[in-house]
Formats: structure tokens, C-alpha cells, sequence
């Protein structure tokens, strides 16, 4: 079987970077593969042919607790690597069927497993196809994780969380009296259309050049889903009239069960893309403005973006790994695609902690070596401050800015790069994976705990934990340095400005008040994923510091039972400008 690894060798993605941009300099090797001699949990173990194919794929043990050793840590990189495909291999198997085939009711038990199917079953092209019939609005082929909670089931709109997931069928209910019967639903239900409110991303429709008016072409829309364990525990506390004061999402003190979101991207299709067999596809929900009205529609979508994050005893600022599709920067035929995206902003500032006039620098530990990569000056969002702008004529609209093309830093570490190698090999040693989908997924990098980058790209042994410091998927944090080579926190400075300016807060301590850390740990800046959001529990500190929640999902307004609005396809842009506050945390 012929196999294309696309932008996850640490040697490729810096040569991809400007070598005026960055520094270089080789590290002892964290983790790597030969060095696994010892694995201290079952998770940790090489991926064989026979992990593939288990029926059904267990959910791997959570690792036990790290030992915080630079020079000996008790376990490696690339054994939390394995870890995390187990995970991906686990939640994207079949979903076990119900015999139900009616309109409106659910085919499967939401969130179990098939036990007489596995990961090469859903691994087919024709996977949710072959599942439909004419008596239901869905498939009974769904993913284990696609059956969750969507977040409009977690919080609707004027109304408590209801019902056992398990048997509950799919309805969503939004603000602005919003609602989606379940004779119309999808489980699929893509109601987010941007990257956390700072951009959009797109594919161009007509070869790698954005098109006049970016809102023409092949847009990425987004979701989020809880497993049944953080639902029932959100439903178990909820009382809009008197919410909680306090809440931690399992474990906690009073419940063992882990906690597990998903954050997905995908990709509108192309009949060419479909048949190409190269991505999972589903039939989704997305919504569209006619006359003013909001109204759902359905299309088939591509999966081209997948966090899991899962809380476990161990790590209680949840586990976060992220896995992408391998076509979203190159085509198979190794042509650019063109991505590309807009900001909701067109002014970046940083905070104290970067003297006024220098570039901040990131640097990225691949556990092979370190590198500094040079982040684009403050001021204008522009080519003249580092941004890589696509040149052209463009229909931006005010305070934004763009194109600019993604560009992916060299961000991917060696024992990732060698445990996707390895996943690669075990599939192409099984004839059920000669035509997968899954051949063309690859895991991007994992966040375990939190820590500080490190200081330089010179000390002998850098901390382990820095591997994938700055992790961000390319289709979920796609922009520099707004939430892509991330760290600290961002705030918009002043809020009724005209110009809307992002304040990027580098030097921030982001990690604050988690229980079970080591001491000092709100003394962390981190970076990635969990620099962002990796408080799990509510709310603030005693001063008022860090974000409510590590999800996005449990705010005050949520627990009040205000709920989420469904963002449309065809957002204004005066609406879009709205949304650049909602996310922003300090």
C-alpha cells in the first residue's frame, strides 16, 4: 500500500518555515520509539494490526499519574501518543444499533459502542450512507462519539438538559426561538462558523486562489459534543433559577466517571471529494439566513478536524489530543489547496511581557530538537507585520482582515511522527484497512499537563512536558499568533473601540486554581489547547483571573438557561463582529 505522510515530520515542517524566521538547535530525544522499553501502562503499548481490528475497540486505561522527572519521566511521549490512537480508534468505531427505523428516533444507543462491529467497519466510504433508509432522518452508521450530546442538547435554550441520553433522540433548541424537530435532526449538527470567534476558515472553490468575496467558497464549520457522563452530570446540577456557585465535571470528589468532549471540523464537500474516499463523510445539519428567517438545512460534510479531550484522575486539566485530516494543506497530487482564512479582527497587540517593537518568539520542542519561530509584529494585520497575505483583490469587510494563508509551524514532535508511522504500518499489514478512510487521518500532538515553555532553544534537556506545548490543529487554530503558537491569554483591551484590536496576552499565568496539581502550578503560562482553556472547573478564581471553564461550554449564561445561538453560513458581517467578544478571556 502506497502512504503519504503530509506535514507531521518534524525535520519537513521546519524546512517549510522561512529560515529567517527561525532557530534551530538539536536536544537529547524525549521519547522515542526505541526507547519504550518499559511501558507503565497498557495504553502506552505499540499499535499492532490486532488493535485495529479488536471487537469492539476498549477504551484505553487512563495512564497513571506522571512523575514530573525531566531525566527519567515514567512515561514517554510517544507512549501517550499510542494512548491518544487508541482513544481516536475507540470513540470513531461504530456505534451500537438499536433496531429503532422511524422518523425522529434515534437508530442507536447514544454513546456505546458496537459490540459486534469495529474500526475498520466504519472506516468504509460508504459508512453513513449505507446506514440510511426512507423510514428515518438518520443513519444508524454514526461514530461513537458523533452520538453525544451536542451542546444544545447540554444547554437548550430556556430549558434543563433532559432525559438518558442513551435512549434521547436528537433535537436542538437555540436562542431566538431556534428549534430543530428531531424529524429533521441530524447527529451532526454544525453550528459554529468560526475558529472560537477570532476567524473563519476557508477552502477557495475554484482551484488555490480565494475567491473575490471569500464567502463563496468552501467554508469549515464546526461543533461540540459531551459524552453521557459530563451530560448526566451537567443535568444532575442544573437549576437555572439558582445555579451552582461551584462545579468540578468528573472525577470529582463524589464521581469516578471521566468526563470526555469532542470539538470537530468539517469541510463542505464536492462530489469529487466525496468519491475520493479519503474522508469520513456525514450528512450534517448547518443554517442559513432567507428573509431574515433562520432555517436548518442539510449537506454532505467531510471530517477534517477532531479534538478528543478527556478528564481522568491523573490529569485534571483534562488529556487533549487532536487528530486531522492530511489533505487540508496539500492535495494528494502534492498541489497547495489554498487554505486559508479571515480574521474577525484586523490589529494585534501584545501585552508588557513583549517589548514594544520586537517579534515574540515561540519555541517548539519536537523532543528531536527545539525551535524558535519568530511570531508577526504588533500593529496592522498585514504582510508589512509578518502575515502571510494572499496579495489580490478581495471583498473584506471593515476591521477585518485577510486573506491569509494557513501556514503550518514546525510544531509536530518525533514520537508523534514515529506512533503515526507506526499506526500507518499496522493498517497496511491488515487487508479490512486497504480501502479505509482512516489511512488519511494522522495525530497531530497531545497536551498532558501543564508547564512553561521553555526559556530557549539552548539548554541541554529541555522538559518533556514542552513536546507539543503549542499544540493547535491547522482547520481548529488556524491563525498567528491569535490562537495558533498561542500561550497565556487574550483580551480585548477596549471593548466599545471602533477598530476591534486583539490583545494577546503572552505573559499570563493561564493555569489557576486546578485541583490535584503540583504546587505553584497557577504560576504556569501554557500554551495551546490547554493554555486557553484548562481550568475544568467553575468559576473564576478569588481575583477574578482565568476562564470560567476549560470548554467554552459552562459559563454563567449557560447555566441560566440562556443556551446557544446557531451561527448561519451566511453571517454579515456586522454579526460576525459581534461574536469577536464572546470568547475572549483574561
Amino acid at each position: 500500500m502506497k502512504t503519504r505522510i503530509v506535514m507531521f515530520g518534524a525535520l519537513a515542517s521546519a524546512l517549510a518555515m522561512s529560515a529567517a524566521c527561525t532557530k534551530t538547535e538539536p536536544v537529547v530525544a524525549a521519547s522515542s520509539i526505541s526507547k519504550d522499553q518499559a511501558t507503565p501502562f497498557p495504553g502506552g503499548t505499540p499499535i499492532t494490526a490486532a488493535d485495529l481490528t479488536a471487537t469492539p475497540a476498549a477504551l484505553p486505561a487512563a495512564p497513571p499519574a506522571y512523575n514530573y522527572d525531566p531525566y527519567n519521566p515514567n512515561i514517554t511521549h510517544a507512549q501517550y501518543a499510542r494512548f491518544a490512537w487508541r482513544q481516536f480508534i475507540h470513540f470513531n468505531s461504530p456505534a451500537q444499533k438499536n433496531g429503532v427505523d422511524a422518523a425522529g428516533k434515534s437508530p442507536v444507543v447514544r454513546g456505546s459502542i458496537d459490540p459486534t462491529r469495529n474500526f475498520a467497519a466504519s472506516g468504509a466510504s460508504d459508512f453513513y450512507q449505507s446506514g440510511t433508509t426512507a423510514a428515518s432522518n438518520f443513519s444508524s452508521n454514526q461514530l461513537v462519539w458523533e452520538t453525544f450530546a451536542h451542546r444544545s442538547e447540554l444547554f437548550p435554550a430556556g430549558a434543563a438538559p433532559r432525559g438518558n441520553l442513551a435512549t434521547l433522540d436528537p433535537e436542538y433548541v437555540f436562542q431566538a426561538n431556534l428549534k430543530v424537530a428531531s424529524t429533521d435532526a441530524r447527529f451532526n449538527n454544525l453550528d459554529e462558523n468560526s475558529q472560537i470567534g477570532q476567524n473563519q476558515i476557508f477552502f477557495p472553490k475554484n482551484g488555490n486562489t480565494p475567491s473575490a468575496d471569500p464567502q463563496d467558497d468552501h467554508i469549515i464549520l464546526f461543533q461540540a459534543k459531551v459524552n453521557p457522563v459530563e451530560y448526566d452530570y451537567i443535568k444532575s446540577i442544573y437549576n437555572a433559577g439558582n445555579p451552582p456557585a461551584s462545579l468540578e465535571l468528573p472525577p470529582n470528589a463524589t464521581n469516578q466517571a471521566e468526563s470526555v468532549e469532542v470539538k470537530s471540523a468539517w469541510r463542505e464537500m464536492t462530489p469529487a471529494l466525496i468519491a475520493s474516499g479519503r474522508y469520513h463523510t456525514a450528512e450534517a445539519l448547518y443554517y442559513y439566513k432567507e428573509n431574515g428567517v433562520t432555517q436548518a438545512r442539510v449537506a454532505t460534510f467531510g471530517l477534517v478536524g477532531l479534538h478528543i479531550l478527556r478528564k481522568m484522575e491523573n490529569y485534571p486539566t483534562f488529556v487533549y489530543t487532536t487528530f486531522e485530516q492530511v489533505d487540508s494543506l496539500t492535495t494528494p497530487d502534492n498541489k497547495d489547496t489554498g487554505l486559508y482564512l479571515i480574521n474577525l479582527y484586523n490589529t494585534m497587540q501584545y501585552d508588557s511581557s513583549v517589548p514594544s517593537g520586537t517579534r515574540p518568539t515561540a519555541i517548539l520542542n519536537s523532543g528531536s530538537n527545539r525551535t524558535a519561530v519568530t511570531l508577526p509584529l504588533a500593529g496592522p494585520v498585514d504582510s508589512a507585520h509578518g502575515y502571510a497575505v494572499v496579495p489580490g483583490q478581495y471583498t473584506i469587510p471593515d476591521g477585518f482582515s485577510g486573506p491569509i494563508k494557513v501556514q503550518n509551524p514546525p510544531v509536530a514532535t518525533s514520537a508523534v511522527y514515529d506512533v503515526n508511522n507506526e499506526v500507518q504500518q499496522a493498517m497496511a499489514g491488515s487487508p479490512a484497512f486497504k480501502d479505509s478512510v482512516w489511512r488519511y487521518y494522522r495525530l497531530v500532538g497531545l497536551q498532558v499537563l501543564p508547564t512553561n515553555e521553555d526559556s530557549s532553544v539552548t539548554p541541554a534537556k529541555p522538559d518533556p512536558l514542552t513536546q507539543d506545548f503549542y499544540l493547535a490543529n491547522i482547520v481548529i487554530e488556524s491563525s498567528q499568533p491569535g490562537i495558533q503558537l498561542f500561550k497565556g491569554g487574550v483580551k480585548d483591551p477596549d471593548p466599545e473601540q471602533k477598530q476591534f484590536t486583539l490583545l494577546a496576552k503572552r505573559g499570563l499565568p493561564s493555569i489557576l486554581g486546578v485541583k490535584k496539581l503540583p504546587p505553584n502550578s497557577d504560576k504556569l503560562v501554557m500554551g495551546g489547547c490547554m493554555g486557553c482553556h484548562g481550568n475544568a472547573q467553575y468559576p473564576r478564581n478569588s481575583q477574578g483571573q482565568g476562564p470560567s471553564i476549560f470548554s467554552f461550554l459552562i459559563n454563567q449564561d449557560t447555566l441560566t438557561g440562556q443556551g446557544f445561538s446557531a451561527d448561519v453560513r451566511n453571517e454579515s458581517a456586522v454579526e460576525l463582529s459581534a461574536k469577536r467578544l464572546e470568547y475572549l478571556v483574561y
